[in-house]
């Protein structure tokens, strides 16, 4: 509204109750671009479960985030997006992600192309996600090389700017770049995007990882339960016997 009638009259905003920050349309999403990145959602939140500032960091997984405060246009949703420093007690059971009331915004973004947004991604991101704040925006092939090659892309803002993070080559042959923001690679290998840890070697669980280690873990449950039987069987025929 206006208060007064001049031409210096003051313009007040609408009170932040009265401004709405749409959650968005949650769009349908082809299953191997929604199994990749279920993949990289659960690496990347095992792993920041385990570091020492995990009550200061959050994954966001395909939600809007708005990033200037009384601008619900001002917003975007990427694939996955990480961010540290925040209050996570107030991004708990949320369905946005506003940048002002988070305390940070994403640094780590990370988009999955499809042949729908591609070309979205490669020409409209790169400038939406350096006014989020964002210091480094990736690029996933989920075909390993259909949509772009090599399948796997990254830029990082260094003096304003975008400049194209380094990717090398593995002796499998596997495409590979590390993210400082993260603090780990990112490999594209079996078929799916992989994070490694430089520093000890170890890849981070996705979900198949974690899947295959509570089957492995209830398998030896199960045959210890065995042994256990038939050792408790076979005494107790030893004793039928005596």
């Amino acid at each position: 509204m206006t208060e007064g009638a001049h031409a210096g009259a003051v313009v007040v905003d609408p009170p932040e109750a009265d401004i709405d920050y749409p959650e968005g349309e949650l769009l349908p999403e082809a299953p191997e671009h929604a199994r990749r990145r279920r993949e990289i959602v659960t690496a990347l939140e095992h792993w920041l479960a385990d570091r020492p500032d995990a009550d200061r960091a959050w994954v966001c997984d395909n939600v809007n985030i708005h990033y200037r405060r009384r601008e619900p246009r001002a917003v975007v949703a990427p694939d996955v997006a990480v961010a540290f420093g925040v209050n996570t007690a107030r991004l708990a059971g949320a369905r946005t992600y506003r940048v002002w009331e988070a305390g940070a915004a994403p640094s780590f973004v990370l988009e999955i192309a499809s042949p729908s947004t591609r070309d979205t991604d490669e020409t409209d991101k790169p400038a939406t996600y350096a006014a989020l704040g964002a210091g480094e925006y990736w690029r996933l092939d989920p075909t390993g090389g259909e949509l772009f090659e090599p399948p796997l892309r990254g830029e990082r803002i260094t003096g304003g700017r975008w400049q194209p993070i380094t990717i090398n080559t593995g002796a499998d042959g596997a495409p590979w770049g590390h993210s400082t923001t993260l603090g780990l690679d990112l490999c594209w290998t079996d078929h799916k995007l992989r994070f490694r840890d430089p520093t000890t070697g170890t890849w981070l669980l996705d979900h198949d990882d974690r899947r295959h280690a509570h089957l492995a873990a209830q398998t030896r449950a199960d045959q210890q339960t065995a042994r256990a039987e038939r050792a408790e069987a076979e005494l107790a025929a030893l004793r039928a016997r005596l």
